[in-house]
């Protein structure tokens, strides 16, 4: 089954099936139903998106470096090579983190004023991790993994910032995501 061999399969079957309960779920309640709409789909994108990239984040930072650490250069090469698991892997992160920011912007706007401080603070720390992401992490990446030509001083230089931002991505991602589900469940701020 096509479905569960290739990943794309997964991930539409995944989005019809809760397509097809929601609408079944929506139909169920007839007319004082209420609560589907755009806004509902940019905060399911935003969160699917936003799971997608704090995912790959602590994958990288609690397994892939740490495990990393003893390869030999040879090794590296290897793994680092187009269509490799680092590859694809950073490719769904950068691209996970685009998505959030795109969602997360759209989903502020339909708040407008009635964006409480905890939403902001969060907005904020996503803010500096998208940035960190597509100014810091992902260029220097590219040199590490062989994209961009660089001699071996320049691929430890650049990993090592890269390995910074991602650091301290992973620190503001802690702040963040009690920030964004304390925004909707228990407010710190008014």
């Amino acid at each position: 089954m096509k479905i569960f061999t290739d990943h794309r399969w997964t991930i539409g079957a995944g989005v019809i099936l809760a397509l097809v309960l929601a609408t079944v779920g929506i139909i169920s309640q007839g007319e004082s139903y209420k609560g589907f709409d755009a806004d509902t789909l940019i905060r399911f994108g935003h969160i699917l998106s936003g799971i997608t990239w704090i995912g790959l984040l602590y994958y990288f930072n609690f397994v892939q470096v740490p495990s990393l650490g003893g390869v030999t250069p040879e090794t590296k090469a290897d793994i680092f090579k187009e269509g490799s698991i680092v590859r694809r892997a950073l490719w769904w992160f950068r691209w996970g983190a685009m998505f959030t920011l795109i969602f997360g912007i759209l989903l502020f706007m339909n708040l407008g004023a009635g964006a409480g401080w905890d939403i902001r603070i969060g907005a904020i720390f996503g803010i500096i991790m998208w940035i960190n992401v597509w100014m810091i992490i992902w260029p220097n990446q590219k040199r590490v993994i062989g994209i961009t030509e660089a001699t071996a001083d320049e691929k430890a230089a650049a990993g090592k910032k890269a390995l910074m931002a991602s650091r301290l991505n992973t620190l503001l991602s802690i702040p963040m995501l009690l920030f964004m589900v304390a925004s909707a469940h228990f407010p710190f701020f008014n």
